[in-house]
């Protein structure tokens, strides 16, 4: 019984000391509600991120990705002029997911749900030790028939690598809370 009650009195002495920590502080942005998104508007994400060869090795097997490009060197080797100079491309779902990851906390912070992802055109091959960046331009605004406290934001979603190269093009469909809680 000591034990428990030592285990309930740290946790409570914890969960004080985040409370203080955050107290007057927020968790999420102030600038990325439903309101604040202008059609027309682009977003241009303040963070990159490089892929490593072993994050490309990991996740394209965790996947169970079977396609050689990806993880056969000698058969890049063999013909270089037939793969990109001899050179492994890093998995497209992994570099949706990076350039995803980049763009969310200043447009998908404050969202319910992601609703869809559409029109995706990979435009150049990303490969390890590329960095990517992202940006968001607003399409498309609109009322959310099943949620009154958010609205749908149409975004297109563009990753570069560190060249200025466009890497990932793509349409995404988020649903955005409202500031106001309601239309």
């Amino acid at each position: 019984m000591a034990i428990k009650e030592t285990e309930l009195k740290e946790g409570a002495l914890l969960q004080r000391v985040a409370a203080r920590a955050l107290e007057g502080r927020r968790l999420t942005r102030d600038d990325n509600w439903y309101e604040d998104f202008e059609v027309g508007q682009t977003i241009v994400h303040p963070r990159g991120r490089t892929i490593g060869e072993t994050e490309h090795m990991a996740l394209t097997n965790m996947v169970l990705n079977t396609a050689q490009l990806h993880f056969n060197q000698a058969m890049c080797d063999e013909s270089p002029e037939l793969f990109f100079g001899g050179r492994r491309v890093v998995y497209g779902g992994i570099v949706l997911a990076f350039v995803v990851g980049l763009a969310s906390e200043e447009t998908s912070e404050n969202a319910l749900a992601e609703l869809s992802y559409d029109e995706g055109r990979h435009k150049a091959p990303v490969f390890a030790g590329d960095t990517l960046f992202a940006e968001s331009t607003v399409l498309e605004k609109r009322d959310s028939p099943d949620h009154p406290d958010a609205g749908i934001v149409r975004f297109l979603l563009v990753g570069e690598n560190q060249r200025g190269e466009t890497v990932l093009e793509i349409t995404r469909e988020v649903l955005v809370r409202r500031k106001s809680g309601q239309r």
